[in-house]
This record gives structure tokens, sequence and C-alpha cells, in this order.
């Protein structure tokens, strides 16, 4: 009695190593999950904010194009450029071009940066002042045309010169026209005011951070730029930020030395990667990981109680065997039966209550996949969907181990089983996978035996299951059936041409969980040939596999024709209330 009790304890401590170790690897492959989840959901709203301010760079640089191309188109006419072209050039000229242009004044240099003519209006020190400008030694270099920072004098105000390169008889030589700041600037106003920027404003600096032009019309042209901050943060960068929540662009305006400067405030500027659409995908990740961590304390617990029960069972049947006819046997027979009803009730509770915080998961996943799809984007959904499948598949395991762990608790009685009858049902059950697939099932006549109709029914299931569910690509599925009866033990051979295994993986396939290829190339739990081991077990019987890789498998299970006498399956316990009789059922 005591050496039992010591093999049963042994065993216990081994089914415990067995569920601490299936605890911890679903708690690694949890925790690399949602790793990799929560990493590739952080790269996707980083990538998404790359692309924000891309567009709103590229809205800068479409600005520059347009603007170049406006200064581009600044020409002299054609009788105009011939005059200035001539070997004496009249004051009289230029004023007149000033005044058709309504200009400050007009001069023109020729390609040394010499005064060949110049208007009446035009300032003693403006040769100086037009020579060290960076706009003329550009035009003297070959550009077409260019315009200045804004300079300012007492006499002219400020002035936007517009260096027009003309190629005339007597060589290159260079109209420079003073154009009034506030006449370029009310021009750029007009057109910057078409310009996009959220919650910001557009505006263009020559080199010195002067305003050439803004959206803003209280921006006067030549004052410095109003905005704190923007000015040194444009020099430094492109792109950035500056003042807190606000965000810019610049572009440089080719043909001139002016930048076009576009401001944002982040709030406006990153509206459609932030709010909802920012922390919804992570409050999911942490739902999951929340409904997950409760599966993993339940899913401990379930296997505790099964090996707690498996225990109990054994007890009970060695109790009953050993002291049928004392009433102190019978009472502690009667003990052990209700602490195996208690955990069996205890097995299903913990099954429930596993599934209800699935459920909850699934039901408010499909839930904001209906209201909320539009507040996600694709990367979102995605991650939705998978949630949903993750549940989907936590359920199925669930109920895969309640079944592993009823086997022997809630078996029914041995019967008489005819097992052609049973083979005929498992054929039209699997009957939409045998077309499917074009397998082939043949089977010598079998015998009939002892045994529980649903679990060989079960048994025959999962063996034609697996052996098209693992079937090569290359050929049809092949399953035949051989039987052989002999001192009262029928040995059935199920063979098949699909994969096979290493004969290293024989026994190692018949434990719960072990699996000998990824979930995602064949679905299932791992727990199908661990229960059909369990049921030859409760029936007196041996299973055991062998196979090559690439030419199929063969199992050969071992049953006695016929069964000694087994207990009956206890009654729930009279005392235990209703609800939880029904609960159970």
């Amino acid at each position: 009695m005591a050496r039992r009790r010591d093999g049963q304890s042994g065993w216990s401590r081994i089914d415990a190593r067995r569920a601490n170790a299936v605890v911890a690897a679903t708690v690694v492959i949890l925790v690399a999950g949602l790793a990799v989840v929560a990493q590739q959901l952080h790269r996707s709203q980083a990538t998404s904010r790359d692309r924000v301010v891309a567009r709103f760079h590229d809205r800068a640089q479409v600005v520059s194009a347009l603007t170049q191309a406006i200064i581009s188109s600044a020409s002299a006419p054609p009788e105009q450029a011939r005059r200035l072209g001539a070997a004496q050039v009249s004051t009289r000229l230029l004023d007149d071009v000033v005044r058709q242009g309504n200009l400050r004044y007009a001069v023109l240099l020729d390609r040394r940066g010499a005064v060949v003519a110049a208007s009446r209006s035009s300032p003693g020190d403006l040769q100086q002042q037009l020579v060290a400008s960076p706009a003329i030694r550009a035009v003297q270099a070959g550009a077409p045309v260019m315009l200045s920072d804004v300079m300012r004098s007492d006499t002219t105000g400020a002035v936007v010169n517009l260096a027009l390169g003309l190629d005339t008889s007597a060589g290159r030589r260079i109209l420079v026209s003073g154009t009034p700041a506030a006449l370029v600037g009310a021009f750029l106003t007009r057109y910057l005011q078409r310009v996009p920027t959220p919650g910001g404003t557009a505006v263009v600096l020559d080199r010195q951070g002067h305003v050439v032009g803004a959206r803003d019309p209280r921006q006067a042209a030549g004052d410095l730029v109003g905005e704190p901050g923007l000015l040194r943060a444009v020099r430094s960068d492109a792109t950035g930020s500056y003042g807190g929540d606000r965000s810019f662009t610049a572009a440089d305006v080719p043909g001139s030395t002016w930048r076009i400067v576009l401001t944002s405030s982040k709030s406006s500027l990153f509206a459609s990667v932030s709010g909802t659409r920012k922390w919804l995908p992570w409050v999911l990740l942490v739902a999951f990981g929340i409904a997950a961590l409760a599966f993993l304390v339940v899913l401990r617990r379930l296997l505790s109680s099964g090996a707690a029960l498996s225990e109990a069972n054994a007890e009970l049947a060695a109790g009953n065997a050993r002291l049928a006819n004392t009433n102190a046997l019978l009472r502690h027979a009667a003990e052990l039966s209700r602490s195996n009803a208690e955990l069996e009730q205890f097995a299903s509770i913990a099954s429930h209550d596993l599934q209800e915080p699935l459920r909850k998961v699934q039901t408010f996943a499909a839930q904001l996949s209906a209201h909320e799809s539009q507040n996600l984007t694709e990367t979102g959904r995605d991650y939705l969907r998978r949630m949903s499948n993750a549940a989907g598949r936590m359920r199925t395991l669930i109920d895969d181990l309640l079944m592993f762990s009823r086997v022997s608790s809630k078996g029914r009685p041995f019967v008489a089983v005819d097992l052609n009858d049973t083979l005929a049902q498992v054929l039209v059950d699997l009957e939409l996978r045998i077309e499917e697939s074009g397998a082939v099932v043949r089977s010598e006549t079998l015998p009939t035996i002892d045994a529980d109709p649903v679990q060989m029914r079960q048994l025959l299931l999962n063996l034609l299951g697996n052996a098209m569910k693992f079937r090569r690509p290359d050929a049809a599925p092949e399953i035949t059936i051989f039987v052989t009866v002999r001192d009262g033990i029928a040995e059935i051979t199920v063979g098949d041409n699909g994969l096979g295994f290493e004969g290293e993986y024989a026994e190692r396939i018949f434990r719960a969980f072990e699996r000998l290829h990824g979930a995602s190339a064949y679905p299932g739990t791992g727990i199908g040939l661990a229960l059909c081991r369990k049921i030859v077990d409760r029936h007196h019987g041996t299973i055991t596999a062998n196979a090559t890789p690439g030419r199929g498998a063969t199992f050969t299970i071992n049953l006695p024709v016929e069964q000694p006498a087994e207990p009956e399956p206890q009654a729930t316990s009279p005392g235990e209330p209703a609800d939880v009789r029904h609960a159970l059922a």
C-alpha cells in the first residue's frame, strides 16, 4: 500500500513537471509573440509619421518649383533688349523702364559688373551694393535670372533686385530692376494663401531672414520673420520642430536667394497618425496580453487538476478492488468517489472560467471590427483579426484538453462494438476530407470487441484524419487497415503512404502538445495521438507507431476482444447544487 502511494506520488511529480514545462513553454512563446507584434506596431506607426513629414516637405518642394517657374518666366521685350544692347544706352531709356515697371530704379551692367547706364532714381552708392550681391554674381556666371535679398536704403526703401541676363550685340549685359518689396510681397501673399498648411502658415524668407512674402498680410516685406525660434530652426535644418508644438519644412527657390518655409502645429500635422489611431492598437495588444495571462493561470490549474484527477481515479479503482466487502473500505471508496466528482467539477468549471474571457475577447474584437474599423489602419485591422483567431485557437485547445482529461472519468460502459459499423460511421464523418484529398481507404473485415463505442469512433477518426492531414503533396492518401485476432487479442494495423517521420519520434508523438510540424503548416492542438493512447490504455491495450520519412507511417493497436468488468461511472453527488449539475451537463 505504501509502495503504491509512493509510486503514485512519483507519477504526480512527473505530471507536475510536465505541466510546468508546458506552461513555461507557452509563456516563452506568448512573450516572444507579443514582443514581435509590439515591435511591428511601433515600426508601422513610426513609418506613418515619416510619411506625413515627407508629404509636408514635398508640398514645400512643389511650392518652390512653382515659384521658380514664375521667376524663370521673367524676360525683357525684344525691342527693349535690342535697345539695351546698343553701344550707348541713355538714361532716358532706363527711366522709361522704371516708369513702365513701377520700379524704384533700373541699372544696366556689363558682364564685369561695371555700370553701363542707370536711371536718374538710382542711388549713388548702388553700384557697390550690386557688385557685392550674390544674385548679380550668379547672373554673371550664366544664370538667366535671379532675385536678391531684400535691400534697404533711405532713398529707395525696401526693394528686391531682379537681375536679368541679356545676350546683346555688345556682349552679355545685366539689367537690374529695383522692385518694391511691398509689390513682391503682395503678389506672394495672394499666391501663398492658396498653399494648405494645417494649423500654420507659409512664408518666403531671404538669406538674412527677412520676409519677402507671407500668407499673413500683417508680415510686412523686409521685416524679420515674427515666429519665435523659426529663423534659427530654418537656418540649421530643412525639416524639424521649433517652439514646442510647431513643425516646419523649408525648400530653396531656384533662381533666387529665397526659401519657401511652411509651418504647422504638430497636432494638426500628425492628426491622421495620432489620437485614437495611435493608442487603440496598443490597447488591443494589452487586452490580449491580459487575456493570455488569464489563460496561462487557468491552464496551469487545469493541468494540475488533470494530474490530481488521474491519481484519484487510480486510488479509487485500487481501493474498490481490495476493500469491496468492508464498510470502512466502502466509506473510503465513497470518499474517493466524492473527490473524483469534485475534481471533475473543478475541471469543467475551470474550462468555463478559462473560456469566458476568451469569448469576451472575441466579442469585443468583433465589436471593434464592426464599429471602429474606420479608425484603424490596415495594420491595426490585421492585428485585430490575428487576436480573434488566436482566441479561437485557445478555445479549441481548452476543449481538447477537457476531452483528454475525461477519457477515464467520463467514459461509457464497455459493450459489444462492431468495429466495421464504427469504421463506416467514421468514413461518413470524413467524407468531405476524403473527397477533397482523393484518399482511398481499404480495410479487412474488423472484429467485434468489448469497448466504449464513442471512444472507438474517436480512435479511428483521429488515426484516419492524421493520415489524410499529413499526406505528401505529390500523392493522394492511401490508407490500409489489416486485422489479426490471436489469443483473445485483436491486432489492428493502420498504414498510410504519407509524410512519415524519423524513428526517434515514434514514442514522442504520443505525448500531449508534441508536434513534428509547425502549427501554421498543419492545424491542430497536438493532443490527437495523446488522446488515442489514453483511449487504448483505458481499454487495457497498447498502441505503437513506426514510419519511414517520405514513405508513410504504420500504427499498430492491440485490444482485448473481451474486457474485464469495469466499475460504473459515479454519478454526481446527490448533495451537489442543482445549478452546478446543470453547468456540468
